[in-house]
């Protein structure tokens, strides 16, 4: 007799840590100098404007300011684009730099403003309607000979 109950192999029992990976500051929020803004396995967003990079790839904030996301074209070696999304913090005199140029992008593709001037309003002269134009419009009445001659004989 076994002196000890059967088991079975308990191979699939073990699990690695979550490694709590994703975008940590979101776009619009603050961050200060050596936030984790995301953290990724690879670089599948790009470092911008006042942000750097890890060894394991994680973006940090270089300075104190407001996170940004901005969707960028890269060209690949082979020569194919692709879209790719940018991290950057902006600060108070960045944040002011892109509004300024935000408005005067806004404003070379607006045209001026146009003037609603009324132009005086000048009169035709009335169109006589002529007899022929009449009967055009519209025909006389068919009349028989009956009435032709009755109307001839008056």
């Amino acid at each position: 007799m076994a002196h000890k109950k059967a088991a079975g192999a308990a191979k699939n029992l073990r699990d690695s840590q979550p490694k709590y990976r994703g975008v940590k500051i979101f776009g619009g929020q603050p961050a200060t100098k050596g936030n984790i803004i995301v953290r990724q396995n690879g670089s599948k967003y790009e470092c911008g404007q006042n942000t750097y990079l890890a060894a394991d790839f994680t973006i940090h904030a270089a300075a104190d300011g407001i996170v940004h996301f901005k969707k960028k074209n890269f060209k690949r070696f082979d020569g194919r684009t692709y879209l790719k999304t940018v991290v950057e913090v902006l600060t108070a005199t960045t944040a002011k730099a892109k509004k300024g140029e935000k408005a005067e992008s806004a404003s070379k593709t607006k045209a001026a403003p146009k003037t609603t001037e009324k132009k005086p309003a000048t009169k035709k002269a009335p169109v006589k309607k002529s007899e022929e134009s009449a009967e055009k419009k519209a025909p006389a009445k068919k009349t028989t000979k009956k009435e032709a001659t009755e109307a001839t004989a008056e």
